[in-house]
């Protein structure tokens, strides 16, 4: 997606790249503060690398280490600023900037312990650094160049995308491309494709929903371990939980008599788990990362991520552990040794779990739901990767999926909408008053609201509103009776119930007589249903085409990545029509709040009615960009 990520300088461009750069990182903060013939500033500092990095040269910029890996420097004064006599110096500290990241850091002493530098993407980096005298002078600036390698793929990834044509095959294709062993997966107990899936259209999921007596235990599992359970890895997967009675697992590696790794939904708790048993033995305590929200809503699509963290060293009181939802962490991560004095960093020797798990030697809490692109790792990811991942590109652009789809066209008569998406979603049903379906002049059906007690609504929620979503209707606008409105009025499209107010709403909001603008809003509310806050991306002009049709859409990027990296709540945008309108760069505080209840359209929860009529209302997964906007929206 635009603005989303930085891609790696390829090792022929660097010295290119490198000459450039240095070129550009001349500014102000890290410019001399003067020169005094008798007294000068100190003049560019020594760097020196001891490791992983090396330092590029004309014939040499060879990619070392990965995003992530801490590297060592020191810091010495230029020769030039060392007495040859005495040894002494005038500096006294070093400001040093790595150009990936934002700010400096100041380091005290004439010559430090070695310093060190994490860079946080591939390709080339430059790490700059200025020498400070006794007088708080900076001098000029040394660069060090240096190559960051992309780090390693997956080691192992199952896309359910290769269903036979006939759908009676019994395995699926390991697509990982990193290392040579690969791991297809054998679908057991009657799982089987479903083409509900996450990457929309065409694509498939493993179909795990074993609700029922046909399907009990459904799963599928790799012939050998795709990851050492025992070494840092990382785990994550798309999951569509169908039912929430029960505790249900995901992925899991087990061993002899327990799991290294479970990736699941605790039912006791309410919330999604990424755990790992302390060691492969019976009745074995299990430490476990739970998720910060309870109650997750259930039929969504949910991107779950598990990272188990050795430090990249052998000290196991260090090791962790962390479950991520929708690319966002969840709580700190949790120390093993810590939790618990059992815990050993043991190795899985079996194949992965898509589905169940083992406990006291024996499988259990099978998966009831869809599974989709689930993969493996073999090291922890980052937050920042994870947050990546969990936006789910296809062709260069975030997947979506349409997960529900309520359109009036087909039906003149009655009380229902029907949902036309795959996933069989309840009908919108109109309201005993102030609502009807009636043929348009081309014989379509429309709902007609009264703007006084009009509406519609169908059970909800259909997306996991802490991940990316996207929001469509189209809507005309009864121009005389919005007229009558007084200023300040607020009439809804649609919008998602939450304790009485919204989590999102697409809004028409009259601003003075003759102003209204279109606004797409997330609101917050805590524990007691009080509204702590409302966030929103509005129209660029004034609402002019009363009673015309017009598509609204609203969109929430989860993965988007702001200016400011401690900034991870997202982006809201609005369009009218194809034409994108203002952003909301920073969805702050509503960046976790997820509504409950009914989807509602032609009213909010409090009130707020709209008069006009409403086509078409359509949720998917997955935030659309500009260009699909174009191309699924009209």
């Amino acid at each position: 997606m635009p603005g989303h990520r930085r891609r790696s300088t390829p090792a022929w461009a660097a010295i290119a790249g490198a000459t450039l750069l240095a070129g550009l990182l001349t500014s102000p903060a890290f410019g001399a503060t003067g020169d005094a013939a008798d007294d000068p500033v100190p003049r560019p500092p020594r760097i020196t690398s001891q490791g992983p990095y090396t330092e590029c040269t004309a014939n040499d910029c060879v990619g070392r280490g990965e995003p992530g890996l801490p590297g060592l420097f020191t810091f010495r004064p230029n020769e030039a600023d060392v007495d040859a006599d005495t040894g002494s110096t005038d500096v006294t500290g070093y400001r040093v900037r790595l150009i990936d990241q934002m700010g400096a850091v100041v380091v005290n002493g004439a010559e430090p312990p070695p310093y060190t530098a994490v860079p946080s993407v591939a390709g080339l980096q430059v790490l700059e650094v200025q020498a400070r005298d006794w007088g708080e002078r900076w001098g000029p600036s040394t660069s060090f160049l240096f190559m960051v390698k992309q780090a390693p793929g997956a080691v192992g990834q199952w896309q359910f995308a290769d269903r036979p044509s006939n759908g009676t095959g019994t395995t699926t294709k390991d697509t990982a491309t990193e290392g040579t062993e690969r791991h297809d997966a054998a679908l057991k107990g009657g799982a089987t494709w479903s083409d509900r899936a996450r990457r929309g259209e065409d694509d498939y999921s493993l179909d795990l929903n074993s609700t029922g007596l046909r399907k009990p235990k459904a799963y599928a599992t790799t012939a050998g371990p795709p990851i050492n359970t025992g070494e840092s890895f990382t785990v994550s997967t798309w999951a569509y939980l169908a039912d929430t009675t029960s505790d249900q697992v995901v992925l899991s590696a087990p061993g002899t008599h327990d799991a290294a790794f479970e990736l699941s939904y605790s039912a006791q708790h309410k919330k999604w788990a990424f755990g790992r048993g302390a060691q492969d033995r019976r009745h074995t305590s299990d430490v476990v990362s739970y998720g910060d929200a309870a109650q997750p809503p259930a039929r969504v699509w949910t991107h779950l991520a598990g990272v188990f963290d050795t430090k990249r060293d052998t000290d196991t009181t260090n090791d962790t552990i962390q479950l991520f939802v929708n690319g966002r962490p969840q709580g700190q991560p949790v120390t093993l040794s810590t939790a618990t004095s059992a815990y050993r960093p043991w190795t899985s020797a079996r194949g992965l779990q898509i589905g169940r798990t083992k406990a006291n030697g024996h499988h259990q809490r099978y998966f009831h739901g869809y599974v989709d692109e689930a993969a493996v790792w073999q090291r922890a990811l980052r937050p920042r990767d994870l947050r990546l991942v969990s936006d789910l590109e296809n062709e260069s652009e975030p997947a979506t999926t349409l997960v529900a789809d309520w359109n009036a066209g087909p039906a003149t008569t009655g009380n229902t909408i029907k949902d036309y998406s795959r996933y069989s979603r309840t009908a919108l049903n109109l309201s005993p008053e102030g609502a009807q379906l009636l043929p348009d002049s081309m014989g379509q059906g429309r709902l007609v609201l009264d703007g006084i007690r009009g509406y519609a609504d169908a059970s909800g929620p259909v997306v996991d509103e802490t991940g990316s979503f996207t929001v469509s209707a189209r809507v005309s606008v009864n121009g005389t009776e919005w007229a009558s409105k007084p200023v300040g009025y607020r009439g809804i499209v649609a919008a998602q119930n939450l304790a009485g107010t919204s989590s999102w709403a697409l809004v028409l909001t009259k601003l003075d007589t003759d102003v209204s603008l279109w606004s797409f809003v997330r609101t917050a509310v805590d524990a007691a249903g009080n509204v702590t806050g409302r966030v929103e991306a509005q129209a660029n002009d004034v609402m002019t085409d009363f009673d015309t049709p017009i598509d609204l859409t609203g969109t929430y990027d989860a993965a988007a990545i702001a200016d400011d990296p401690s900034d991870t709540s997202g982006k809201l945008t609005l369009y009218i029509g194809t034409s994108a309108q203002a952003t909301s760069p920073q969805a702050g505080h509503t960046s976790q709040t997820q509504g409950t209840g009914n989807v509602t359209v032609g009213r909010a929860a409090d009130g707020d009615y709209l008069s006009g009529t409403l086509d078409r209302l359509r949720i998917w997964a997955g935030a659309l960009t500009a260009n699909g906007v174009g191309n699924q929206v009209p």
